[in-house]
């Protein structure tokens, strides 16, 4: 009794397995969708940092301001060497603090880099700026109008572009991580500042 043949399904998936990967034809329309929706949540994600920098910014200030700076600076001219050597790292906190939020808000608002234009510039179809400068039935007949190519193309340029968005959040969101991570040793050497000055007096 001769055994059954591989069905359809096997021998296709066989081939798929052993083909070379150079002789393996790319849906590039599936590719195209894919690194979209990535490009989309790589930003929410960023987007998600922006905010947890900026909430821990102002949760970090606040404590700060409830806890006071713990040095006696009622007599300005008495002060202690370690009680100056804990106001300078409270300023160099209070400076870290600045940058940390403020690189929170330009995560938050990166479409200003390099929004006039030039060679990263991609305007199109695909651009809601551009959608809402358009009437509706102009803006039908524009997409309709297009050809395969074009539109493949008008993809990878928004693709693009929010390539740029996406890195110009990235860059901020790091930039205040680490000036949040510095404004928090600040506070901490200056507390040990302190506890070691009035337990040594």
């Amino acid at each position: 009794m001769q055994p059954a043949p591989p069905s359809t399904s096997a021998g296709n998936l066989l081939g798929t397995v052993t083909a070379l990967v150079r002789d393996t034809q790319v849906d590039v329309t599936r590719l195209i969708y894919m690194l979209y929706q990535d490009m989309e949540q790589q930003i929410s994600r960023a987007d998600l940092k922006a905010q947890l920098t900026l909430s821990t910014s102002a949760v970090l200030m606040a404590m700060i301001v409830n806890i006071g700076t713990g040095a006696q600076t009622r007599n300005m001219a008495g002060m202690q060497w370690f009680e100056c050597l804990a106001l300078l790292l409270y300023l160099l906190f209070f400076i870290c603090m600045c940058f940390a939020f403020g690189r929170g808000i330009a995560a938050a608002f990166p479409r200003a880099v390099r929004k006039n234009g030039g060679e990263n510039h991609h305007p199109n179809l695909y651009f809601s700026g551009q959608i809402a400068s358009i009437p509706g039935e102009e803006y039908a007949d524009l997409f309709c109008k297009q050809s395969n190519d074009g539109v493949k193309r008008s993809v990878l340029g928004q693709i693009h572009s929010k390539s740029l968005v996406l890195e110009a959040k990235l860059h901020n969101v790091r930039k205040g991580m680490t000036f949040l991570m510095l404004a928090l040793g600040c506070w901490i050497v200056a507390r040990l500042v302190l506890l070691a000055g009035y337990g040594s007096h």
